[in-house]
């Protein structure tokens, strides 16, 4: 009885339980056998393919996961990726008192308000937020006043028109245009570029934003952020670079944090940051240190925190500066 090469093949696998390379596969065919062997190895790989096709939904699950605790500690957090990927409606006030070592009192506080256009649907809102995009968001001392009032007249108000044009080319686009409202009238307009990635066990996620400011000239951020689920906790990774034309060098961060939840109520995130330059060279100008303690006060609308913070400061010969800053806030969203 005739066999042919794949049953002969799969005989002598059986018997030897060794795996063959093609060599020896070709030294049992014929030229008459050539289809029949091409065949067979094809058949070969669609086999392996399906069987680790059991790892297909596990991979996406835990990717999936991933994705929505980062979501999900964003939004509890108040990050401002929440309201980059918001379509609706939604106002966010923030008011720091901060106590520093020599025991005085300042004041800080920042808005933003996103209004969607009922006739425009999710693809066009107005925003409205004070001191926007700043680098050194987990600096809770930048930009403190002596006083509440104070604090709000230093803040400059921007105000705009952004539309979301969807995805292209993997990425998701959202031009704006406005105004920030100063000591002058300065006219922007930006364009905000992001792309996700999902690898194994990370949730990665790669914002470009290009801005060009009449008064102040042009510039461009570019932020990288991995996230990893531990257990019940997320892992945060996040590299940001900063250049703008005004003054032709890069400003840099690179920020670790860990976030863990108590319950839906509480929430803890430790951090560590480095903060950098690079002109003349690239050099470190400050580190931070410190731990973050959030807690919904009422309802989905009324929080605290408690941010006790370390800063490492290159102008104080990098001795430590101790902070503590009490945070109020409010969201109110639709």
């Amino acid at each position: 009885m005739t066999h042919s090469v794949a049953e002969n093949v799969e005989s002598e696998l059986l018997r030897e339980q060794v795996t063959l390379d093609r060599e020896a596969i070709e030294a049992w065919c014929t030229e008459e056998d050539t289809d029949d062997l091409t065949t067979y190895e094809s058949l070969l790989n669609e086999e392996d393919e399906s069987f680790f096709s059991f790892l297909d939904e596990p991979q996406e699950a835990i990717s999936s996961g991933v994705e929505a605790l980062a979501r999900t500690l964003d939004e509890f957090f108040s990050e401002e990726t929440v309201y980059y990927d918001s379509s609706g409606t939604f106002l966010k006030f923030t008011a720091d008192i901060i106590r520093r070592n020599d025991g005085k009192l300042s004041y800080t506080g920042d808005l933003q308000l996103r209004l969607r256009m009922p006739r425009a649907g999710e693809k066009a809102s107005i925003i409205v937020q004070t001191d926007a995009d700043e680098l050194d968001d987990e600096d809770t001392t930048v930009e403190a006043q002596d006083t509440p009032a104070k604090a709000v007249e230093e803040k400059d108000l921007f105000v705009g028109l952004q539309t979301d044009l969807g995805e292209k080319a993997g990425w998701r686009i959202r031009p704006s245009v406005g105004i920030r409202l100063g000591s002058k009238l300065n006219p922007y307009t930006k364009l905000r570029l992001k792309r996700h990635y999902q690898l194994d066990k990370w949730d990665i996620k790669w914002n470009e934003t290009l801005y060009s400011f009449k008064n102040t000239g042009s510039g461009v951020d570019s932020q990288l952020e991995f996230n990893r689920k531990i257990k019940k906790d997320l892992f945060r990774a996040v590299t940001e670079a900063r250049w703008t034309k005004e003054t032709d060098y890069f400003e840099l961060s690179q920020v670790f944090a860990m976030y863990h939840v108590f319950s839906e109520r509480r929430a803890l995130s430790y951090y560590a940051g480095a903060y950098g330059k690079s002109f003349p060279t690239v050099h470190a100008t400050h580190y931070l240190l410190g731990l973050s303690y959030r807690q919904k006060i009422h309802k989905n609308y009324l929080f605290y925190e408690l941010i006790p913070q370390y800063k490492f400061d290159k102008i104080n010969d990098f001795d430590p500066e101790f902070s503590l800053t009490l945070r109020l806030e409010i969201i109110f969203k639709k």
